[in-house]
């Protein structure tokens, strides 16, 4: 709070000669009342600058000791709470497609379907001095489908499913986190031998939040949770023949199309991925073939026509979308039908599309560049597309 200097101005008083003891004496009262007020006057102040301080003291004092009680308290939650992976198989989850079954993500389905045709025929593996794949890495922008890839390939392969959640490096738990990270290799090494015949994937999303070296001064990842990653991935790799280790980044680690001048990613770690995957932006047809499913009602009715659907990816390509973009657009673009048909008993799926897009923040943005499309060419895009669908 800032406390501002009140200033007080005497009023000048013109005296004639005749009344000289009048003004003296007048003069004298008049001091001595504004002498009177200014010690009021810093009194008054002092009182309230002190008053004030200790508010903001204690304030300051209160809020530093809630926020102290409740670190401690996550911590210590976080330090005795029992650590226990969590185990999932997909092959009766609806829910979680296949590999084959995805959109778009070529390159991950030829990888796979190739690994799945070698590994039926061991003899031409042997011959051609092939091992078997144990790691993975995928990096590409948000919303390529990294996660879905991985839990796709999970369920291709009848494969148990274990994810590590970058909230075990938190910085506040830094201290604990290689101790917990270690417990973790442990448990997936034990379930993996329990069960030799069963593949496992073991996925960990974000791995640049635990593998990067930040030149910064926010360092918040210790040698000591590297060295255990490290050591972790290469011991699972030697251990156990039916692990596939799945790490995902935003970041390139070629450090070509994204910029990591501040953080890149350990080269360490980085080695023990045997092979690296790049998830592109989806292409046209990628994104027509499930622009089109998404937008299919239940009864089987498509909102769009071939042709505007062909218009609708194709414009979506300019914008740089995404698969979560586009599975983002298609809710909301789905809700504002349900509302108008609600309403109104009919919907115009061509008129709120061009809503959806124009109040959506999102659209246009570029993760690599780190900046949003000129607003005019984004629009111009829109206006386009809403000229193509018409009314």
């Amino acid at each position: 709070m800032k406390i501002q200097q009140i200033k007080y101005n005497s009023s000048k008083v013109d005296f004639k000669n005749n009344n000289i003891n009048k003004t003296i004496e007048i003069k004298s009262i008049t001091d001595k009342k504004n002498n009177q007020n200014k010690i009021a006057i810093s009194a008054i102040g002092l009182v309230a600058a002190s008053t004030i301080y200790m508010l903001i003291r204690t304030d300051k004092t209160r809020i530093q000791k809630i926020f102290s009680e409740e670190k401690k308290s996550l911590k210590n939650k976080f330090e005795n709470s029992e650590l226990k992976i969590e185990i999932k198989n997909f092959k009766d989850n609806k829910n979680i497609k296949s590999i084959d079954e995805l959109f778009g993500l070529n390159k991950i389905k030829e990888f796979i379907n190739n690994y799945e045709t070698i590994l039926k025929n061991p003899e031409v593996r042997k011959e051609h001095n092939i091992q078997k794949f144990s790691s993975l890495l995928f990096w590409g922008v948000p919303g390529t489908g990294k996660t879905s890839a991985a839990m796709g390939i999970a369920k291709k392969l009848d494969a148990d499913y274990i994810q590590i959640d970058k909230e075990f490096f938190d910085s506040m738990f830094v201290s604990e986190g290689s101790k917990r990270l270690a417990e973790m290799i442990n448990q997936i090494e034990q379930h993996a031998k329990e069960n030799p015949k069963k593949r496992i994937i073991v996925f960990m999303d974000e791995i640049d939040g635990t593998i990067s070296i930040d030149k910064s001064s926010n360092s918040r990842h210790s040698e000591d949770l590297l060295n255990t990653l490290k050591r972790g991935i290469t011991y699972l790799q030697e251990e156990c023949d039916n692990i596939i280790f799945i790490g995902a980044t935003n970041k390139d680690p070629n450090c070509i199309k994204s910029d990591n001048t501040t953080v890149i990613l350990n080269p360490a770690i980085l080695s023990r991925f045997k092979y690296q995957i790049e998830f592109d932006l989806p292409n046209k047809e990628a994104i027509k073939d499930s622009w089109t499913q998404l937008m299919k009602t239940g009864s089987g009715k498509n909102k769009f026509t071939e042709q505007q659907n062909e218009i609708i990816s194709k414009k979506f390509v300019e914008l740089g979308m995404s698969y979560r973009d586009i599975v983002n657009i298609a809710d909301k673009l789905n809700r504002e039908d349900a509302v108008e048909f609600c309403n109104k008993k009919n919907y115009n799926s061509n008129v709120n599309l061009i809503k959806v897009l124009k109040n959506d923040e999102k659209i246009g943005y570029s993760f690599f560049d780190k900046k949003n499309i000129y607003n005019n060419k984004k629009d111009l895009i829109i206006r386009e597309l809403e000229k193509a669908l018409g009314k």
